[in-house]
């Protein structure tokens, strides 16, 4: 069975990137969130580039909230600083990245790439929890 993620390090802009695609369901985001985790949780900053572009997310409004507690207070993870990028029209991680956030998670929504990587490369002089989506 493949997976519908992969999970990535690119050393030029040292940014962990988690790509989503394909049918993903909750046992496959906590996969790719420990992954994540136990490969590149070390790393400070740790900067992440979470990519739901082309996934069909299956989960329940619960699973998603639960999975947004258990990223936001995962070592390895939780000093992060993650940007999602998701399709203009449609966030399947809102429900996810909001609970995260409100769980002290440095998170913010993109629509474009290029944001969310200047967003990354900034650093903590950016930090933001408002929420906001940039594009």
């Amino acid at each position: 069975m493949q997976l519908g993620f992969q999970v990535r390090f690119n050393a030029t802009t040292r940014v962990v990137s988690a790509i989503f695609f394909d049918r993903v369901d909750a046992a496959e985001k906590r996969a790719a969130a420990r992954q994540m985790a136990e490969k590149y949780g070390h790393l400070h900053p740790l900067n992440v580039l979470v990519d739901v572009r082309q996934a069909d997310i299956e989960m329940s409004v619960a699973e998603r909230e639960a999975f947004g507690t258990y990223v936001a207070h995962l070592q390895g993870v939780k000093h992060g600083r993650i940007a999602v990028l998701h399709a203009p029209e449609y966030n399947a991680n809102v429900v996810i990245d909001g609970v995260a956030r409100a769980e002290g998670l440095n998170v913010l929504e993109f629509v474009t790439e290029q944001a969310a990587l200047q967003w990354l490369a900034e650093g903590e002089k950016s930090r933001s929890i408002t929420g906001e989506v940039l594009r």
